[in-house]
C-alpha cells in the first residue's frame, strides 16, 4: 500500500476516521470459439477503495457523514482534491455515529489455490483447462453436442486495510471463473447449455464433469416440453441451488441472510424476530432449518479473513431448527441495535437432512425435479419467488422427460417448513448444503 495515502488523510481536515482498501490483481484470461483457443492475455490492476469519515452536527444531533471514492494509483498524485471532494459529500450524509472496529486478530481462511499464486501457474492452469474442455467435448461429439465458446477467468489476488483505528491486516486469495456454452442438436432442433461456474480452486470446477454434465443437459433440452400446470411438490437440485439461497441479483446474500441481518431489523423490513421461527406461522412438518453464515469455510467463494471494516471473519449460527438465533451484523448496524458485532455474511450453510437424495423423489404423484432456473429472482423482503425454468424434468411411475420454460413460484420463508433436506451435501459458489430440497407445495406454470 501506498503510504502516501495514508499520510494525507492522516493530514486532511475533516476527516474524523478512515479506511483504505487496496487490492493488487494479477489474472489470466483465456477464450475459445468453437474448440480453437481464440486469444489469451494476462491482466494486472492495482485498485484503492477509500472510505472517509466525517462527524458533524445536523439539527443541533450529533452525526457521522461517509463517502467512499474508488483510485488506481495514477490517481494518487491529485490527491488533495479528491479527498477535499470526499469530505464534502460525506459531510451532507447524517447517519447516528458509529466507531470503526479497533485491531483484533483474524483467522486463518483458506482463500487461494497455491497452483494459482503464480503467473506461470495461472498459464498452465489456463492451457490446461483448455485441453480438458476440448478432450470432454471430444468424447460428447458423437453425440451432436458441440462447443461454442468457452472463457476461462483466474485470478489471485492480494488485498490489504488499514484503518485510523489501527488495524493493518492482508490476505492472499485466489478465484476461476469458467463460463461454458455447448449447443446439442437432435431431430432438426438445437439447444444451448450455458454455465458460469466459479471457485476459489481450479478443481472444484470440475471441469470434465461440467461438460459433461452440461452435455447431456442440452441434449436433454432439445426434447423438453414445456411443464404440466399444477401445484405439488418439486426437488430444486445443482445450479438451482444456488439461484434459490444464494446471491440475487440486487444483493449480495440471498434472501435469507438479508432477511436476518441487522442492517434489515434497523430498517424494519425484517419479518424475522429474534427467538422466533422463521416460517411465517406455517406450522412445520419438513425438517427444521439450521443456517450458518459462514466467513471461514475453506475455499469457499464468499469467504475471507476480514471485512470491509476490519473485522475478522466468523461461523455464525443464524437459524437453528427453524428459530433465528442471532443477526449477522456489520459494525455499524451492530452498533445501531447493540448487538455482537459478526462481520459480512460469509456463504449460506444450510444442514443435511436424514433422507437420501434419491428417495426425495418417491412419491405416489409426479413431481418436478428442477436443476436450472433462468435467473435468480427470490425478494428479499418478502421470501417471494417466480423464476423461470431453464431445465428440469418430470419424474414419475413413467420414468424421467425434460422440461423447459414455465416457472416456479412461492414464498421461500413458507415453503421452508414443509421442505425435506438430503443427507448429502455440496459447495456451490454461494450456497453449501443439501445436494437436494423436496418443497412439498409449489406453484408450477406451464401448459
Amino acid at each position: 500500500m501506498d503510504q502516501r495515502l495514508t499520510d494525507a488523510l492522516q493530514r486532511q481536515p475533516g476527516v474524523d476516521d478512515w479506511t483504505v482498501r487496496y487490492r493488487r490483481a494479477r489474472g489470466m484470461q483465456i477464450y475459445l470459439v468453437g474448440g480453437v483457443v481464440e486469444s489469451t492475455r494476462e491482466v494486472a490492476r492495482d485498485s484503492y477503495e477509500i472510505e472517509v469519515f466525517n462527524d458533524h452536527l445536523a439539527d443541533g444531533e450529533a452525526v457521522r457523514g461517509s463517502a467512499t471514492i474508488p483510485l488506481a494509483r495514477e490517481d494518487l498524485d491529485r490527491l488533495p482534491s479528491l479527498l477535499d471532494r470526499a469530505i464534502a459529500m460525506a459531510t451532507l450524509v447524517h447517519n447516528p455515529p458509529w466507531d470503526l472496529p479497533a485491531p483484533a486478530a483474524c483467522p486463518e481462511v483458506l482463500l487461494a489455490d497455491d497452483g494459482l499464486l503464480d503467473p506461470a501457474g495461472m498459464r498452465r492452469a489456463a492451457d490446461g483447462v483448455a485441453e480438458l474442455v476440448r478432450g470432454a467435448v471430444d468424447q460428447e461429439h458423437g453425440s451432436g453436442v458441440r462447443l461454442s465458446a468457452a472463457e476461462l477467468f483466474l485470478h489471485r489476488f492480494d488485498d490489504e486495510l488499514r484503518s485510523s483505528r489501527g488495524i493493518d491486516v492482508s490476505a492472499t486469495g485466489t478465484h476461476a471463473l469458467m463460463e461454458l456454452a455447448l449447443l446439442a442438436t437432435g431431430d432438426g432442433e438445437e439447444a444451448e447449455y450455458f454455465r458460469q461456474a466459479q471457485a476459489r480452486r481450479l478443481d472444484d470446477l470440475a471441469v470434465e464433469a461440467t461438460v459433461r454434465h452440461g452435455a447431456q443437459m442440452a441434449r436433454d433440452k432439445v426434447r423438453a416440453v414445456a411443464p404440466a400446470t399444477r401445484r405439488g411438490p418439486v426437488v430444486i437440485v445443482d445450479q438451482a441451488l444456488d439461484q434459490l439461497f444464494g446471491e440475487s441479483v440486487i444483493g449480495s446474500t440471498g434472501a435469507l441472510l438479508n432477511q436476518a441481518s441487522a442492517s434489515s431489523a434497523y430498517a424494519k423490513i425484517s419479518r424475522f424476530e429474534l427467538g422466533s421461527p422463521i416460517y411465517g406461522g406455517i406450522e412445520v412438518t419438513g425438517d427444521r432449518l439450521t443456517l450458518h453464515a459462514n466467513a471461514t469455510r475453506p475455499h469457499a467463494v464468499p469467504s475471507y479473513r476480514f471485512d470491509a471494516d476490519g473485522v475478522p471473519a466468523q461461523d455464525l449460527l443464524v437459524i437453528a431448527d427453524g428459530v433465528l438465533v442471532a443477526r449477522p451484523a456489520t459494525q455499524r448496524y451492530a452498533t445501531y441495535l447493540g448487538l455482537p458485532v459478526t462481520g459480512r455474511p460469509g456463504i449460506a450453510q444450510i444442514a443435511p437432512g436424514s433422507t437420501a437424495a434419491a428417495d426425495l423423489l418417491d412419491g405416489d404423484g409426479p413431481l418436478y425435479r428442477i436443476a436450472a432456473f433462468s435467473a435468480a429472482n427470490v425478494d428479499a423482503l418478502s421470501g417471494n419467488f417466480g423464476m423461470e425454468v431453464r431445465l428440469g424434468y418430470e419424474v414419475g411411475p413413467g420414468g424421467e422427460r425434460p422440461i423447459t420454460g414455465g416457472s416456479v413460484t412461492g414464498n421461500l420463508f413458507e415453503a421452508l417448513a414443509a421442505a425435506r433436506m438430503a443427507r448429502e451435501t455440496r459447495q456451490l459458489a454461494s450456497y453449501a448444503g443439501p445436494v437436494a430440497i423436496r418443497f412439498e407445495v409449489l406453484q408450477v406454470s406451464g401448459e
